[in-house]
């Protein structure tokens, strides 16, 4: 099941929300290696398989995620 980023804008009683993109959890990232590294800027960095960062890219996706 998708998760998503969402902003809320308004006031207290006129909450609006907006998707702003799709969460990317770390077991699905390109960049998470062997259950626990991280390999995204070149260093290996430990993180749970469900964090998350903003520089998350889908194993699956072609775009680049620079």
């Amino acid at each position: 099941m998708a998760e998503y980023i969402v902003r809320e804008t308004g006031y207290p009683g006129v909450v609006k929300q907006e998707i702003v993109g799709e969460l990317i959890r770390c077991r699905d990232c390109r960049y998470f290696h062997h259950g626990t590294t991280c390999i995204r800027f070149g260093i290996r960095m430990s993180r749970a398989h469900d964090d998350y960062c903003s520089y998350g890219g889908r194993k699956n996706d072609d775009t680049d995620c620079e």
